[in-house]
Parts: structure tokens; sequence; C-alpha cells
């Protein structure tokens, strides 16, 4: 249980979240272009280990980034979430949970919610809901009473709540147009983007619960997400889904263009071992981009780390 990874911040999220939105132009769904080439230079996006002083991590899974500089970290494997201070790594919390792999702030508020296997819960360790017929993994709000959750048992639904309920409120699947198991959710212009397992990201209509497939090119089993500045950045685990090879997309909202960002090859890596390892939540914060590195069949030197790539 402890090593699945279906696959937004990611998150990214992550508030995100999974991870802390930007702004940018509208979005288009008619691009169909294909991330085969860098389209920003690779020495500009130096990729260095964010050091956790005295902190293991273990299956860091979606992130989100605070406007104060602090990373909140689901870490899956630890069965704690951890928030970090993003100018030296020191500590600042560590929540206990069993299986922790979403996180959100709630709108509005710094106050951080994550959803955990069986449950929601408040970064105080209150909890919203318990004991759910599901397998609840992304999360992430639309306002400050409305969140909504992305579960990945049965078929796949993302399922509404209110704050104030245990009772879900409505519930999107594949009646709506859901066709895969929903990773990472990100709201974003009044609308909530996911990463689907059936190598897809969806832009879901929260009002009319229309979800519309975007037309952004290849992904290979997308997880976390971050929109910040105009970009969505989405953490990829990789074709064969084992975590080597994963990679990091970069898309353009404004029309579509999707690239690879980072990668095995793509990058100027500064850290003793190159290469993503099961890449799962993505987060952004002055001008870096922030990415989760769980586990991966050749178990290079970058596990169960977080890594820091410079955004040109």
């Amino acid at each position: 249980m402890k090593n699945k990874l279906l696959v937004i911040s990611v998150s990214l999220l992550a508030g995100l979240l999974v991870g802390c939105g930007g702004g940018g132009g509208g979005v288009s769904s008619s691009n169909n272009s294909n991330p085969d080439t860098p389209v920003t230079p690779d020495i500009e996006k130096s990729i260095t280990i964010f050091d956790t002083p005295g902190q293991q991590l273990s299956l860091p899974k979606l992130m989100l980034s605070s406007s104060t500089g602090q990373l909140t970290v689901a870490a899956q494997g630890s069965d704690k979430v951890f928030t970090f201070d993003l100018s030296d790594g020191r500590l600042i919390s560590a929540y206990s949970v069993n299986d922790p792999i979403g996180v959100a702030f709630k709108t509005g508020t710094s106050d951080v919610y994550y959803a955990a296997g069986s449950g929601v819960f408040t970064g105080g360790g209150s909890t919203i809901i318990s004991n759910v017929a599901g397998n609840y993994y992304g999360l992430t709000f639309t306002s400050a009473t409305d969140f909504y959750v992305g579960n990945i048992s049965g078929s796949g639904t993302v399922v509404k709540y209110s704050v104030a309920s245990q009772i879900p409120q409505d519930t999107i699947d594949q009646s709506n147009g859901l066709t895969g198991f929903p990773s990472a959710l990100v709201s974003y212009n009044g609308f909530i983007y996911a990463s689907l397992t059936d190598q897809k990201i969806v832009k879901i209509d929260p009002v009319t619960k229309v979800v519309t497939p975007l037309s952004w090119g290849r992904f290979d089993h997308p997880n976390g997400i971050v929109i910040d500045s105009g970009y969505a950045y989405i953490a990829n685990n990789g074709a064969s889904n084992n975590g080597d090879g994963g990679y990091i997309s970069r898309v353009k909202l404004s029309d579509g263009t999707n690239e690879i960002f980072a990668s095995d090859t793509v990058g100027a890596w500064k850290t003793s071992s190159t290469g993503f390892c099961g890449p799962a939540g993505v987060a952004t914060y002055g001008g870096y981009l922030y990415v989760s590195n769980g586990t991966c069949a050749s178990a290079n030197g970058n596990q169960n780390k977080i890594l820091k790539i410079r955004i040109p």
C-alpha cells in the first residue's frame, strides 16, 4: 500500500497544491503538441537537492508552497505531513497521519488540509472526513467552504465535500466524462485541473460537472500539478510507471504548448546522482520548482528526496 503510485503539488499540488498557483492567461484545449524537445535552455535549469536537515523523507507525494516561503509535503511512507522553511530546509511542523498523499490550503487561509487514504484531516490533526468507502488521493478547495477529493477506488471519482459536513455533496464520475483514476487536483480560474491515470489532464467545471480532456500532448502516468505564471508544471512517473524515466512537463496555458521541462537528460544536474526517481509532487516558490522524488526500479541516489529546479 505504501508504494502505490497511480499516476497531480501538489503539491504541489502543491495549495496543491497539490501547489500554489500563480497568474497567467486563459487555457486552450486545442493544441496537440508533443513534448519532444525542451523549449527553454537546459543550462539555465540547475537541478539540486533541497536539503531537509535531520529529516529523512519516505515516499514524499503531493506538496504545496505558501506565500510566506514554506513547503508542506505529504510523506506517505513516513506517515507524516511535514512543513519546511524554504530558505534553509528547517522543519517547522510534522503531523502524524497514516498514509498521507494530498495536501491543499483552505481558500483564503493558511490552513492546511490533507487527504490520507480513507479520510481528510486538518493540519492540527482534526478529522474532517473519516471512514469513507474509498481511497483518497489529491484534494483542492474551490471556496472557503467547498473542497474536492480524488477517489482512486472503484472506477475513480472526484467527490465534493463541505467543511461543515462529512456527507458527500456531489460526485463527478464516468457519466460526466471522467475516464481514469484522478490523482492530483488543482483549482485555477474557476476550474479544477486533474491528472488521470489514463495519461491525460482534464479540466472540470465544478458547477456543470463537465469534464473536458485537454489536448496538451503526451504524458506518462502524470501526477502532481502546479500552475504558476501562465504555465502548468506536471510530474510524470515515466512510461513504465516504475519510477524510472520520470520527467517534468511544462505546458503554456495560453496555447497548450507542451515541453519536457526537466528529465534525466534535460536540465543541468548538480546532484551527486542524475535522474528523477518516481517524481510525484510539484510546487513553486521564488523562481524555483520543487519536485518530490519517491522510489524507482533503478534505486538511484535521488530516491526519497526533494529536488529544486531553477525556473529560467
